[in-house]
């Protein structure tokens, strides 16, 4: 997908959300050519936007948000009714910590944790507010969920329709894919990070042209390195921190 409407159910949209706007902005523009536009989806904050297509957003923390607390990036994902959606959330376990369904008279928003306790955010909208660069370089080409609970398959498969095809079950390694029913084209996938010290967590994976270029301009922009650009099946990964250490992944396809 390189301009598409996404179709609900789908993620729609990754936000970094910071503690000092302009220089996430100087990071990642230079990083990854980003470019910026006013406002966000959510009517705040800022677009990202590579050759023409909106890839991601920049927003500021709340001003409640406790001192020294570290920008971070979110997943929302598209839904047909907020309403219908949050009740399927209810009844799967899960919660919704913030509902506002109709905060311009035109799109809903929500924030949701799932049984686990894992965030992520849900939009239901008519109009052209989400991402419109996808599987291309610059913008989001995958999205992954770090778990400590392999049970939050269920859920996420009851609220989102979504099929989820397991990959590898060994107790290294425990990886499924999520994607509609009918389909066959997964979008992301849920890694069971049990035996690490992540915490649990949606990301993004950013497609790149060049991952060890990447890597060497983090650390010129302030970032670093969580893991180095190593070889994967589906290409050249890399994981690392932005000045503002939020955290952050890079695939180079093959």
């Amino acid at each position: 997908m390189t301009d598409t409407t996404i179709a609900p159910n789908h993620p729609c949209w990754v936000e970094l959300s910071s503690p000092d706007v302009e220089s996430a902005r100087t990071f990642y523009g230079s990083l990854f050519g980003w470019e910026f536009t006013e406002p966000g989806p959510m009517g705040f904050g800022v677009k990202a936007v590579r050759d023409g297509r909106v890839v991601a957003g920049i927003s500021p923390q709340p001003a409640e948000a406790p001192a020294g607390q570290p920008a971070f990036w979110s997943v929302y994902f598209r839904v047909a009714e907020l309403t219908d959606f949050l009740a399927r959330v209810d009844t799967g376990g899960g919660q919704a910590m913030m509902a506002i369904p109709e905060f311009d008279g035109t799109a809903g928003v929500a924030l949701v944790a799932d049984p686990a306790g894992t965030a992520f955010g849900v939009l239901e909208y008519e109009d052209d507010r989400g991402l419109t660069g996808v599987d291309v370089t610059g913008a989001a080409c995958w999205f992954e969920l770090h778990t400590k609970d392999p049970a939050v398959h269920e859920f996420y498969g009851a609220v989102f329709d979504w099929e989820i095809s397991p990959v590898s079950d060994t107790d290294e390694f425990r990886y499924s894919t999520f994607a509609l029913p009918g389909t066959g084209i997964p979008r992301g996938g849920i890694l069971d990070t049990s035996n690490v010290g992540i915490p649990a967590h949606w990301e993004s994976y950013i497609q790149v042209e060049d991952a060890d270029a990447v890597a060497g301009r983090v650390r010129e922009l302030g970032g670093d390195w969580l893991a180095a650009p190593h070889n994967s099946t589906h290409g050249r990964v890399g994981r690392f921190i932005d000045s503002q250490n939020a955290a952050f992944t890079v695939i180079q396809p093959r």
